[in-house]
């Protein structure tokens, strides 16, 4: 029999039919392959499977579906919705409820497992838990009984009602590391409530609404009413308003609840800690649990105050691993997890807290929202409120008034919970102030003492202090009501009288705060407080209750009022009890944002603000009261604070810190502080902080103790409310304003217009990168006349567009002190900044500076002038309009602005041009007044522009220059200088056709000054270089043609030579293919001229061309053919054509093809060409190649080959080019030879005499030497003279006829520092003997020791003619000794020179007998032993004949100098005298005096003779009797200024005078001066050392002048002159031709001194070496002499050692020039 039907259970098909259209929605939605586990069973049938074939879309194919199902049997009905609630997903509870009661149980309906016979175990679905209906709505329900117990509880202690849609919530960008993915189910993600920007504002109940499924936080400073307001939110759950679901679960979880689970628990265990748990038991928590987590959607977590939560949330671990929710773990686990969606993914988490921990979270969250400050709207609504609730309406209306007088105590009450404290305080006050008045009366009556008048609060401090005398007060009268004793009014007591009263209470209180302040607790259980003090605590208002739930059991906890007050009291604590150390310890500012070194917190940070307010004055009477150790223990307590604060305020804060630093001060209220902050940080930068009003009253406060301004503030991103915008016009020192943010806008601007004329020291205002239009700028130019003190604007980055910028523009005239503007990118357009232009014009404009493409708009102008009246020095306007759409209208418009300018230093403007508006602007520029130049670019992009701005030169006489770019990118710039005599014309980088060039010369023709025109890096084609070269002569003005990079061809160049060297005025040819080219012209006819021409292909026809073309102008003076790949063959023709071309100076054919044969063919140019001088010619690394010229006649001529060998052919041609020269050759050769130099010297014959041979190899030493010298004499009887120094053999060649039997003919012989020893002399010894006629003899430096003394003294006695003998500073110590034995045989002996040597009495007696013979005698160097050197300086007195005495670093001791002084008068033919660095501890005078007589004398040199005053003045007296004095060195002598005067006024006598040495005196400007009228006088001076003195800028002018009279300079040594401002000096060389050596290192010149030398080069031919170490040279000067270097091939060496030029630079310098030296030798 058939079981009876539940009446309970509803058929399967009915539920099917009446849920179709919920089905095929759900359905639809469902993943193609649920749709085919749906269809399995059908489709394995023999049923109607067409019915439910795949159709064209998947809602088809669930049509299909559910209507076969809709008509099937009952039971096939049921296993389908079985397999609905199983297989699929997002099916709401309430109908998956229903469809699983229909379908009854499965396994009586159907066998279910045929759905997963195709699936392994592993993939089988596993569909999610079910609940009963009943015990999920029963468990919500107790849920809302217990939040509406909770809001009720709760509410009895508000003042006003409580509502989400009028708390305001500024919502915040989210900035975080990663997104976290929206994981509610069927949920597509939506956009927060933005307006495109990074914050907006919206109510909380808004912008609760779209938080479902996403991570919220919600964060507001302590006291902003949070927890009311999550409480709020879950009473609207529960009354089943609100947008969270009624059927969803809310959880609200306090996290000052959650700090009391120390041990582990469960997510099952967590979630029923604090809520009731269900009827049902476990089984129920359970199933309800697990319900959960696979629903998460359905659930709504509030999680309120984590900035009270005492662990961090820990992600490190777990990432990966499967949660089980029966697992214990520790509460932040859970609580990390629940956040990061490991569990309940999808969920919907609001997180409430500070802002610090704000920043903590948002990484993890999806919206983020911070709720605003009350405005006084609202402030005023809760104090309305509270005195209503109080019944004292009156009272209420007074302490409004009071509250809104005090802004510091307005900007508190934004808070709410500082507003109940304001309230609570304000309370108290205003019967102290009633009790007051009353008490004043009362005195007046009976004549008594008047009690001062209680202050209002004007910290926050203070309003805490005054508030525990309104919770003392309470209390006190509810001990009054327990034993029904009625206060009066005359019993309200002062606050000293009540902390006096409850001072016992008050300090177990401040233990009982201070203890939880240490352990990090704000909830207390009632064992925890001691039963009178929580008493006390509650009865007064200190303390309240709070229900707990442990364990499912409610109890009751305990916490102060606010935990703001558990600070305060704690710092009281702190500055009675505590000790230093922990007060140092808990002094530091805190910053607003988390950091991963910061410890966490729960408390509000606010310990340090207090700790500052209680130093102050104000507080130390309550403070004494609370202490044992009385007033002095307070001061210094209070004095340590101070000093923390001092410290704070000199070290390095970010604008967080630097803010709450100003919290600090302004609670101090000690302006010194305040000073002292400012004093380091006059710019406060806050970036990105929500800005309350109690902020910017704090920022206030510290501003306004600045006397001296130059205050800045800059708000870069912060949030502000526009009404707390009005706290600003508190800052009344404040100079800099600024705001940086798309925060601000319009209304933000209209509210900042009513501020700025409060603000009377603004000089800077700042609103950038914002979302200002024309409306805002509007508001901003009505207020800007009103801050007379205003000297700059800057509203860039907004949207003001022209008619934003014409509000703007209309105001500049009003601000008189305005110095800058920037109104760039804002939308403008071309118009709008003509029409500033044309506006700003009666202004002083300094700079006008816009920019098309980047929209830069500035405006400079000078606040030190009179902008109306333009009078005084004006150096002219900038003015800069770059990259705009020109047309004729507005060049027309801007032109007519422009004359209006009195002045106009620089004109820019740049865009896309017209030849139409170009010549419009053309036109117009004869009427501006431009100082200096315009620039425009982009104009000249085509020949017809070009010659329209070219014309313009000729037409205006006050431009001196144009240059023009035509190639892309297109440049011109026209440069003006009033009465130049001189105009230059750039057209570079453009393509000239022959018409062209011709054209835009004939534009030039009319110019008269003097012209350069410079056509670089241009394409000219042959034809149009000829075109050139036609015109040019009939440019009579120009003075300067440039060429670089525009000739391609050597035909081209050619052309070029021809067409110029026809022109009269032609001075100089300079035509390369990699270098410059140019052609210079004289003003007038030209005598000569130079040709360089480089860096080309000449075979013989070019060259022949070239000497034609070189032959038809004036004389050649210079021809540079270097680089042109010239071979022997080549060569060969152009010496053969040499005679017929009329040179003055030099040829250079350098870097050629050039070979031995060549090298011979260019040397025989000494035979063929009478003119010709000298020859150089280099085959080594740098080829080198010169033919040096002379116009005058000479007695020799000169070859010098270096780097080649030569076979014994060609070495027999050079000689015979050496017999065949009419005059005499000096042949030098180097490295030429690695032997066979003997054979080459015996092909010297008689033809060769006169000659001289000169020959350096490094292989010529010791004994190679003396072996080469032994086989030359013995070979070539012709050998005069033999000089072998270091490595370089100099033989001098005469004609000995018949020279008699071995006898040598060898009149000299010297061999110096070449290492001979005494062995070598031993090789030598045979043929010196033969050398009988010898008179000359020098082997100085070198180490002959014993052995060579004794040899030399067997040979000296067989040279009988023997006049000169030299062997200084030999190894040998006793060398002189012995040496000496020999000189009484030497009869004809006149010089000789023992310089380095101990002289013995036995050497001093020897030379003594030779003296009387001597014309000169060297004995520098040496040394006495006993009374030899007396013995000699003595018998000086005897000679009769000497000549030259030289005793320079000898040793003179009294007696020596005695001796000297005696002997010098009768040495009456002495003419050279030297003794430096003599050393002499006595006077000079007496030495000085001795050589009156010595009127002969033509060379003195007394180095490091310190010289005194009278000293000087004889020395100066001598001057005129030396009339034949020639040279003398003073060195290290003079010790002033003076005497350096003294000395060149006296130096006029000497007319003679050929060198000149006074280095290192302490010279300066004095003898500068006295130079310049000395040297003109002193014709024959040729060298002068004035190195390291003491010469300044002005004295290196009078040296300029004087150096300019020294036609015959040859060296000048400049070195650490003492001033590196030396361009005039160098400047003055040009009138040194002969000038060779030049030193200037150490004196930090520049590359102005550079580009000076490079002019010197230019004039000075002979210049040989240059010394610029240790200056500042750039890459620049360093360059310009590189390019000097060409045309002196003279030049040796420019040494550029310790310059300022990089070492790649130097390396590529080098490899062009190697004469160009950066190293230090």
């Amino acid at each position: 029999m058939e079981e009876e039907a539940d009446p309970d259970v509803e058929n399967a098909k009915t539920v099917l039919d009446q849920e179709y259209s919920e089905l095929l929605h759900i359905l639809t939605n469902q993943a193609s392959t649920t749709l085919e586990k749906l269809c399995a069973p059908l489709n394995s049938s023999a049923g109607p499977i067409s019915t439910i074939s795949p159709p064209s879309s998947p809602a088809a194919r669930v049509k299909d579906l559910l209507d076969y199902y809709s008509t099937a049997d009952s039971p096939l009905c049921c296993d389908f919705l079985q397999r609905i609630c199983l297989l699929c997903e997002n099916i709401p509870m309430w109908l998956e409820s229903r469809l699983m009661s229909a379908s009854g149980n499965p396994t009586n309906v159907c066998d279910i497992s045929r759905l997963h016979v195709t699936e392994s175990p592993e993939k089988q679905i596993i569909k999610r838990p079910r609940i009963d209906a009943d015990s999920w709505d029963q468990f919500i329900t107790s849920i809302k009984e217990f939040l509406r117990r909770r809001w009720k509880a709760m509410r009895k202690h508000l003042v006003m009602d409580v509502e989400l849609d009028q708390v305001w919530v500024r919502v915040r960008r989210v900035n975080r590391a990663r997104d976290r993915p929206d994981q509610t189910p069927g949920r597509t993600p939506d956009s927060d409530v933005e307006c495109g920007f990074p914050e907006s504002r919206v109510t909380l109940d808004t912008f609760l609404q779209s938080s479902m499924g996403k991570v919220t936080i919600l964060y507001g400073p302590p006291g902003s009413g949070k927890t009311v307001l999550m409480s709020r939110l879950g009473e609207r759950w529960a009354c089943d308003l609100g947008h969270i679901p009624s059927s969803h679960l809310f959880v609200l979880l306090e996290f000052r609840h959650l700090n009391l689970l120390s041990q582990t628990l469960s997510f099952y265990d967590l979630l029923f800690q604090y809520y009731p748990s269900p009827q049902g038991g476990e089984n129920e928590k359970i199933a309800i649990v697990d319900y959960l987590m696979s629903n998460p959607e359905q659930s709504c977590w509030v999680l309120d105050g984590y900035d009270e939560f005492q662990s961090d949330l820990d992600e490190r671990g777990h990432n990966n691993a499967q949660w089980d929710p029966r697992s214990p773990r520790p509460v932040a686990e859970l609580i990390a997890a629940l956040l990061n969606g490991r569990i309940l993914p999808g969920c919907t988490v609001v997180f409430t807290c500070r802002v610090r921990e704000a920043t903590d979270l948002e990484r993890r969250a999806e919206k983020v929202g911070g709720l605003l400050p009350w405005n006084h709207h609202k402030i005023k609504e809760y104090v309305e409120k509270y005195f209503e609730i109080k019944g004292n309406i009156a009272v209420g209306k007074h302490t409004m008034k009071l509250l809104f007088s005090n802004k510091h105590l307005v900007a508190m009450s934004s808070i709410p919970a500082l507003c109940s404290i304001s309230c609570i305080c304000l309370e108290y006050l205003i019967q102290e102030i009633q009790q007051s008045v009353e008490d004043k009366a009362d005195a007046q009556k009976h004549k008594e003492d008047l009690q001062p008048v209680p202050q209002i609060p004007s910290t926050l401090t203070t309003v805490y202090l005054t508030s525990i005398g309104t919770f003392l007060s309470h209390h006190l009268n509810q001990e009054a009501m327990s034993v029904k004793v009625r206060l009066s009014q005359r019993a309200i007591l002062s606050l000293t009288s009540l902390v006096s009263h409850y001072k016992s209470e008050l300090s177990e209180l401040f233990e009982l705060a201070w203890n939880g302040l240490e352990t990090g607790k704000i909830l207390f259980l009632e064992e925890e407080i001691p039963h009178r003090i929580l008493h006390f605590s509650v009865k007064a208002g200190f303390i309240s209750e709070t229900d707990l739930r442990q364990n499912g059991i409610i109890v009751t906890a305990y916490c102060f009022v606010h935990i703001t007050v558990q600070e305060f009291l704690s710092a009281l604590k702190i500055m009675t009890t505590v000790d230093d150390k922990e007060l140092r310890k808990r002094f530091s500012l805190k910053t607003r944002w988390p950091s991963k070194s910061g410890q966490k917190t729960v408390f509000t940070n606010s310990l340090h603000r207090f700790l500052s307010g209680l130093a102050s004055p104000h507080c130390s009477a309550v403070l004494t009261l609370l202490t044992k150790e009385g007033h002095t223990y307070v001061q210094k307590r209070q004095e340590t604070v101070r000093k923390l604060l001092q410290q704070m305020c000199h070290s390095q804060m970010t604008g967080p810190k630097v803010l709450e630093l100003c919290h600090c001060v302004q609670e101090s209220q000690d302006t010194k502080l305040s000073k002292q902050l400012l004093s380091v940080k006059p710019k406060l930068d806050l970036h990105n902080i929500t800005l309350s009003p109690d902020d910017l009253d704090a920022l206030a406060f510290v501003v306004n103790s600045s006397e001296e301004g130059n205050i800045a503030l800059n708000f870069r991103a912060c949030s502000i409310e526009l009404e707390d915008l009005d706290l600003l016009s508190q800052c009344h020192t404040i100079t800099n304003l600024s705001f940086h943010s798309r925060k601000y806008e319009d209304s933000f601007a209209e509210k900042l217009s009513t501020v700025l004329p409060n603000l009377t020291s603004l000089k800077k205002i700042s609103f950038c990168d914002a979302r200002l239009t024309a409306t805002g700028a509007a508001h901003l130019a009505s207020a800007l006349p009103k801050c007379p003190c205003i000297t700059e604007i800057n509203l860039k980055g907004n949207n003001l567009r022209d008619d934003g910028m014409k509000h703007i523009t209309d105001i500049l005239p009003k601000l008189p002190q305005l110095s800058f503007v920037n109104l760039g990118q804002n939308n403008t357009s071309l118009q709008a900044a003509v029409c500033l232009t044309k506006e700003i014009s009666s202004m002083n404009v300094r700079r006008i500076y816009i920019d098309g493409n980047n929209e830069e708009l500035m405006v400079t102008f000078d606040p030190n002038h009179d902008r109306n009246s333009h009078k005084g020095e004006d150096s002219g306007a900038e003015i800069s309009l770059l990259k705009q759409k020109w047309n004729k209208s507005e060049i027309q418009n801007l032109a007519q602005s422009l004359t209006e300018y009195p002045s106009i230093s620089l004109l820019k403007l740049s865009g896309q041009w017209k030849i139409e508006t170009l010549k419009v602007l053309v036109h117009f520029l004869p009427k501006f007044h431009i100082t200096e130049k315009i620039i425009l670019n982009g104009c000249c992009s085509s020949l017809e522009a070009v010659i329209v701005l070219t014309s313009f030169m000729s037409q205006c006489t006050a431009v001196s220059e144009i240059h023009i770019r035509q190639k892309s990118p297109s440049q011109a710039m026209i440069v003006f200088g009033a009465g130049s005599v001189s105009k230059s014309l750039r057209v570079n980088y453009s393509s000239f056709k022959p018409g062209d060039v011709t054209a835009l010369c004939n534009t030039l023709i009319p110019c008269h000054a003097f012209l350069e025109l410079d056509l670089s890096h241009s394409e000219l084609r042959d034809d149009t270089i000829q075109n050139l070269a036609e015109v040019l002569p009939k440019m009579s003005s120009l003075n300067m043609l440039k060429l670089n990079g525009c000739i391609v061809s050597t035909t081209g160049a050619l052309i070029l030579v021809k067409g110029v060297t026809g022109c009269e005025r032609v001075k100089s040819v300079e035509l390369s293919l990699q270098n410059e080219s140019r052609v210079i012209f004289d003003r007038t006819k030209s005598d000569q001229f130079s040709c360089r021409f480089s860096y080309f292909s000449l075979d013989g026809d070019s060259l022949g061309g070239l000497f034609e073309a070189l032959q038809s102008g004036p004389q050649l003076s210079e021809l540079d053919l270097s680089s042109n790949k010239l071979d022997d063959k080549v060569i060969k023709h152009f010496v053969n054509s040499l005679p017929g071309l009329k040179v003055n100076n030099y040829i250079n054919l350098s870097n050629n093809d050039l070979k031995e044969q060549g090298m011979l063919d260019v040397s025989n140019t000494l035979t063929t060409c009478d003119n010709v001088s000298a020859v150089e010619v280099c085959l080594a690394e740098d080829p080198k190649c010169l033919i040096w010229f002379t116009q005058c006649k000479k007695k020799q001529k000169c070859l010098r080959v270096t780097g080649t060998t030569l076979t014994p052919v060609h070495q027999s041609q050079l000689v015979k080019i050496m017999s065949s020269c009419q005059l005499p050759v000096t042949l030098e050769m180097k490295n030429c030879f690695s032997h066979c130099v003997e054979e080459f010297v015996e092909m010297f014959d008689s033809s060769c005499a006169g000659c001289t041979v000169n020959i350096e190899e490094s292989w010529i030493r010791s004994e190679e030497a003396v072996r080469l010298l032994c086989h030359c004499l013995e070979h070539n009887k012709n050998i005069n003279s033999v000089r072998i120094h270091q490595n370089t053999l100099c033989l001098n060649l005469e004609n000995h006829n018949n020279p008699t039997g071995n006898i040598l003919p060898l009149l000299h012989l010297s061999m110096v520092n070449c290492g001979i020893e005494g062995r070598h002399l031993a090789l030598m010894k045979d043929t010196l003997q033969r050398c009988v006629h010898l008179t000359e003899l020098n082997l100085s430096q070198n180490n002959l020791g014993k052995t060579g003394a004794e040899i030399l003294c067997s040979v000296i006695s067989s040279l009988p003619q023997l006049a000169s003998l030299s062997v200084d500073k030999d190894s040998y110590a006793h060398f002189a000794e012995i040496l000496c034995k020999s000189l009484l045989q030497c009869n004809e002996l006149q010089y000789l020179s023992l310089s380095g040597y101990v002289i013995t009495e036995i050497t001093a007696q020897m030379i003594t007998k030779v003296l009387p013979h001597l014309k000169s005698i060297n004995l520098s160097h040496c040394s006495w032993l006993n009374s030899g050197g007396v013995q000699l300086i003595r018998s000086l007195a005897h000679c009769e004949h000497l000549e030259e005495i030289c005793l320079n670093c000898v040793q003179l001791d009294q007696e020596s100098k005695m001796c000297l002084i005696q002997s010098l008068p009768r040495t009456q033919t002495l003419r050279r005298l030297q003794l430096s660095n003599a050393s002499t501890s006595s006077s000079v005078f007496d030495v000085l005096a001795a050589m009156m007589d010595l009127v002969h004398l033509e060379e003195l040199k007394m180095n490091s003779w310190k010289i005194v005053d009278n000293e000087v003045d004889l020395l100066v007296k001598l001057f005129p009797l030396w009339t034949h004095l020639q040279i003398i060195s003073l060195s290290q002598t003079l010790s002033s200024d003076q005497s350096g005067d003294k000395l060149l006024e006296a130096l006029k006598s000497c007319t003679h005078l050929k060198e000149l040495q006074i280095s290192q005196n302490h010279l300066s400007d004095c003898t500068a001066a006295r130079m310049a009228l000395v040297f003109p006088s002193l014709t024959h001076l040729c060298v002068i050392d004035i190195s390291e003195n003491n010469i300044g800028p002005k004295g290196s002018v009078d040296l300029a002048k004087a150096i300019s009279s020294l036609k015959n300079l040859i060296k000048i040594n400049l070195t650490s002159v003492g001033t590196s401002e030396l361009c005039a000096v160098v400047a003055s060389l040009v009138n040194c031709p002969l000038l060779q050596d030049v030193r200037m290192g150490w004196n930090e010149c520049g590359d102005d001194v550079a580009q000076a030398l490079v002019r010197v080069l230019y004039v000075c031919r002979s210049l040989e070496k240059i010394d610029l170490e240790c200056n500042r040279v750039s890459i620049v000067g360093a360059e310009a002499l590189l390019e000097a270097l060409q045309f002196r091939p003279a030049l040796e060496i420019i040494r550029l050692w310790k310059n300022r030029v990089s070492p790649a630079d130097e390396e590529k310098l080098s490899k062009k020039d190697r004469r160009l030296n950066f190293s230090s030798t």
